[in-house]
Formats: structure tokens, C-alpha cells, sequence
């Protein structure tokens, strides 16, 4: 993978992150002027948006966990295959992957643009991960690549980046 790839994927996740603490903490703010009106356990509102925004801080997390991993294959401070191991891999697919934009329609058109972003980018890092994976070994890409049946904690490779290059070049 170029390290270009992974300047461009790690600042869109960084600027990501970014809104997302920006967005946290003027909700913070908004949420203590409300409080003072109504109390938040009142409101599920409220409920919903913590979550929401646990979802979010989680997908980025794990995101920015894995891309510095990466960063380190690349800088020749751990492996490929080390950078590819459990250890390094993206988890929290149950909270990470849960994702129905219709459950949200209440929630902020800020945090809902987040939420989908988020969403997007953790798909495309998980696939990523995958081919990486896939070209070291642990997963037989041309069992992916070729149609045939997947595992099924398996997820369908995407070839689309969007810094326009070809993620199949990884590694």
C-alpha cells in the first residue's frame, strides 16, 4: 500500500474525528443549557444521541487504532504480518457495523452526517483490512475475489477509495 494511501485515509479519519469532537462538545454545551429545563434521563432523545454519538467515538477509534498500526507496518517499526494480526485488528464490529440511517431520522442532521461517514469509512477500512489479510496469507483473497462463497465474517471488497487510488495494491 503507498504510504500516500495512507496519508490520505488517515487524514480524512483524523478530520472525521475532529467534527466529531467538535460536534461532542458543543452538544455538551447544548445539553447542559437544556438540562437546567428538563432532565436528560426524561428526554429519549437524549438517550439516543449518547448512543449515537458512543457509536461514532467507537467507529473512530477503532479506525485511527488501526490506520497508526498500519502506519507503523509502513514505517518498518512492526511487521506486515504483526501489523495484520489479532492484535491489530479492527474489533467492535457489533457496535461499529450496526448501522439503519431510517432508526435515526429524529436524531441531528449533523450527527446523522457523522454517524453515516463514520459508518462509510469503517466499511472501507474493514474491507481494506481484509485484502491486506487476504495478500498475507490469513484470508484466501481468490475466495473473495472470485465470487465464490465467503466466510461469512467475511465482507465484500470495495474498489473505490476515495483518494482515487487502487486498494488492492496493498502491500
Amino acid at each position: 500500500m503507498t504510504t500516500m494511501y495512507f496519508d490520505n485515509l488517515h487524514e480524512e479519519a483524523l478530520t472525521l474525528l475532529i467534527e466529531a469532537r467538535n460536534y461532542i462538545r458543543d452538544l455538551r454545551s447544548r445539553e447542559q443549557a437544556a438540562t437546567d429545563a428538563h432532565p436528560p434521563l426524561e428526554n429519549t432523545d437524549f438517550l439516543d444521541q449518547t448512543l449515537e454519538t458512543m457509536r461514532l467515538t467507537s467507529r473512530l477509534t477503532q479506525v485511527m487504532a488501526w490506520l497508526l498500526a498500519q502506519r507503523a507496518v509502513s514505517a518498518g517499526e512492526i511487521t506486515a504480518k504483526e501489523g495484520a494480526s489479532k492484535r491489530f485488528k479492527l474489533s467492535g464490529q457489533s457496535v461499529c457495523l450496526d448501522h439503519n440511517p431510517a432508526e435515526n431520522d429524529h436524531l441531528p442532521q449533523e450527527l446523522r452526517s457523522l454517524l453515516q461517514r463514520s459508518h462509510t469509512l469503517y466499511l472501507r477500512v474493514s474491507h481494506l483490512e481484509e485484502q491486506i489479510s487476504g495478500r498475507l496469507g490469513a484470508v484466501p483473497l481468490a475466495q473473495i475475489a472470485d465470487g465464490t462463497e465467503r466466510p461469512p465474517n467475511v465482507l465484500p471488497l470495495i474498489p473505490v477509495t476515495a483518494s482515487g487510488q487502487d486498494p488492492q495494491n496493498a502491500y
